[in-house]
């Protein structure tokens, strides 16, 4: 695609936590607008949810430049062919692009990671999920099915499992833990919860935000332990799936693994799954990533998981 000079592209990772935009030249982020995840109400289009949620963020960097590639790295599947094609016509009328890419934030998450090689992701973030891709094309998609299904090891995983504890403590099945005391600290009286909680539709971020508290206490209570035990169990095997046959290079991207105690179990349990598998630090994230995409001449090993939408 022919570029001008004073071309920008957009950037954008669409998480369920928070939501990150920005704008970028040749591969590299240059400014950043925040804004809430994405959250998705009942009669609300899913494709109109993105767009009112990327609005915001957007407004905030105004710029001059006309927009080349919008790579937009999403967190959850909008359910139609149709619901994907509203999302690009929409990016591409109010950001006024001339080209739309989709795809998973683990296509964005790999991306960032390995600068556009090879190798195996593991996206821990609200959920988990893990993509493997290989010198010869081969892909490898394991978990990533949503909250009620699976995501093992990730923060909602963890936090639902952390508040579990915290409310045995609290009606009396077991002893009160320190996990009681931050599940107060952070949602409020217990005795509330369930009215407070579950009519909202961020209960599944708010329950992953508890997470940060069960690994806190990981090294001090025996229930957060064992939840941060087998959570890294969980992500590792998942990586190891990822992997396939092949030696591959492991990254990883969330905020999850930024924690020291459970990276550090999470090493430890691969290293017993696949001994020849080599663990290394991002070379970026996938806000990274999708710009890395949005200036690729060629999409490469991550064509065939990007849907692509011209003006």
């Amino acid at each position: 695609m022919p570029r001008m000079a004073d071309m920008v592209d957009v950037a954008i990772d669409a998480g369920q936590t928070r939501m990150r935009l920005a704008l970028s030249r040749n591969g590299q982020v240059t400014r950043v607008a925040e804004a809430p995840g994405l959250t998705y109400r009942q009669g609300v289009r899913p494709a109109a949810a993105v767009l009112a949620a990327v609005a915001a963020p957007w407004a905030s960097l105004a710029h001059e430049s006309q927009v080349g590639t919008v790579c937009l790295g999403l967190t959850s599947v909008l359910g139609s062919a149709d619901e994907y094609a509203a999302l690009a016509a929409g990016l591409l009328h109010n950001l006024d692009a001339t080209r739309i890419l989709i795809a998973g934030d683990v296509v964005t998450a790999h991306a960032g990671a390995f600068g556009l090689e090879p190798g195996v992701v593991l996206a821990a973030g609200t959920g988990a999920i893990a993509l493997g891709l290989d010198h010869d094309g081969v892909r490898r998609q394991v978990d990533g099915w949503g909250y009620l299904c699976g995501d093992a090891g990730g923060g909602f995983w963890i936090g639902r499992r952390g508040l579990d504890v915290a409310l045995r403590g609290h009606d009396g099945r077991i002893e009160p833990t320190p996990l009681t005391g931050r599940a107060t600290d952070h949602f409020g009286d217990l005795a509330d919860l369930a009215e407070s909680l579950y009519p909202t539709p961020d209960a599944v971020a708010r329950i992953a935000e508890f997470a940060p508290a069960v690994l806190d206490l990981a090294e001090t209570d025996p229930y957060a332990g064992r939840i941060v035990a087998e959570a890294a169990e969980e992500l590792a095997a998942t990586v190891a799936a990822a992997a396939g046959p092949a030696d591959l290079p492991v990254s990883w991207t969330g905020r999850l693994l930024r924690n020291d105690t459970l990276r550090r179990r999470f090493a430890d349990d691969l290293a017993l799954r696949r001994p020849g598998v080599r663990l290394r630090e991002p070379l970026g994230d996938g806000l990274d990533g999708a710009a890395n995409l949005a200036a690729a001449p060629d999409l490469g090993i991550h064509s065939g998981l990007m849907r692509v939408t011209h003006r």
